[in-house]
């Protein structure tokens, strides 16, 4: 039989930590230490609870061999006490003791030890179960250190993308923007605007990108670059066909973003909108009386040659009310998995209807948060609300 070639894997290398061994016996104190030596590690001994308790709050040991039999503060009390203290909660903790009871070894796990030796102690396993879980611990703060760090980059990318957002929207008399934007974690897809074209026109856009965080909120970005340079902000279907060339390099690929781009018109009352692949806007006309308007669309952006992209005209009246929203809002999740759903969107719209536009967009919130009952938000969310006065 040839022989098998074995593939010895590389050893992890753990920088030197401070380990704590405490024992009220002298002889296996010192068994104890001599085993350690040699290590690199910084070995300290403590000869009962008190005493170990003292030395861990000065030296903060990355782990501890604790005896359990000891006089006045035993080995369970001494670790209750040190994982009661935010000093010291995270020191690890390996239990010795001469019993072999299941219910003492249960009870040391329960109060935060991660391990248990028997006595009478064995150097090789001491030496092996000390370096597992030093080795465990090390890679747990490499991990944590990695996600604080992967959480400051994503804030930070948060903080720069709602740079890009409207500091302000555009203020008229005859007309109220208002709204709300929440990504799922940091960074996002969503994005939205308003656009004062002059002449009391004003463009608006709501989008949103697949997927989330850093690569959602890049496309995103992109996609608001591009909607600033376009010549033709007061064309509808021009904006999307030119966003959607734009990125043909992405046609083909899993990146998409739905959009609604729309032209109000707040002299004539009218708006003019186009739509690719998002939810159609909420029209509030009357008290309690909400309607999805009917917009034809055509696929989302991103994708592939959108071909003829339509329009679908609007008249305003005094006291509408429209709601522009992302699917965030609508798939935001309670506990037990229950979806928002456009119809609870839409009864909460119908019954803040007759508030100012503000508090319509305040109300909707609260109700939103409400269902999830702080259930974290699986994906962004943006509302935008355009609303005429009741009366000129």
């Amino acid at each position: 039989m040839p022989a098998i070639d074995t593939v010895e894997r590389p050893r992890l290398i753990v920088p030197p930590s401070t380990i704590l061994v405490v024992d009220d016996n002298p002889v296996n104190l010192q068994l104890l230490v001599r085993t350690l030596h040699g290590t690199d590690h910084r070995v300290l001994a403590a000869k009962d609870g008190r005493a170990a308790i003292e030395i861990a709050k000065r030296a903060r040991p990355d782990l501890m061999l604790l005896d359990i039999m000891m006089p006045e503060v035993d080995g369970f009390e001494a670790c209750r006490r040190l994982k009661a203290d935010p000093a010291t909660e995270e020191t690890v903790i390996i239990f010795m003791s001469a019993l072999g009871e299941v219910s003492d070894k249960v009870s040391g796990l329960k109060l935060g030890a991660v391990d248990y030796i028997t006595k009478p102690i064995q150097p090789d396993e001491v030496l092996a179960r000390v370096e597992t879980h030093l080795a465990r611990q090390y890679l747990e703060r490499e991990l944590r250190q990695s996600r604080d760090r992967l959480d400051r980059e994503l804030e930070s990318a948060a903080r720069m993308q709602r740079l890009l957002l409207p500091p302000t929207l555009p203020r008229h008399p005859a007309v109220e923007f208002t709204a709300f934007y929440r990504t799922s974690r940091h960074a996002g897809g969503d994005y939205y605007d308003v656009l004062d074209l002059g002449g009391d026109r004003y463009g608006i856009i709501v989008a949103d990108v697949s997927g989330h965080g850093a690569p959602a909120a890049i496309v995103m970005a992109m996609i608001r670059a591009v909607l600033h340079t376009n010549p033709a902000l007061d064309d509808p279907p021009a904006v999307l066909d030119q966003i959607n060339r734009h990125f043909q390099y992405f046609w083909g690929s899993a990146t998409f973003a739905t959009a609604i781009y729309g032209v109000i018109d707040v002299r004539r009352r009218t708006g003019r909108f186009s739509c690719a692949g998002h939810q159609a806007p909420l029209l509030v006309r009357k008290p309690n009386e909400v309607t999805a308007l009917s917009i034809d669309s055509v696929a989302p952006l991103l994708l592939m040659d959108l071909g003829p992209v339509p329009s679908s005209e609007l008249t305003f009246e005094a006291g509408d009310r429209l709601l522009l929203y992302t699917d965030g809002i609508t798939e935001r999740e309670a506990p037990d998995g229950a979806m928002f759903e456009e119809d609870r969107l839409t009864r909460a719209l119908a019954k803040a209807a007759a508030l100012e536009p503000s508090a319509i967009v305040d109300t909707l919130v609260a109700d939103l948060d409400a269902f999830a009952e702080g259930q974290e938000p699986r994906d962004d969310q943006t509302l935008v609300l355009v609303g005429f006065p009741q009366s000129d």
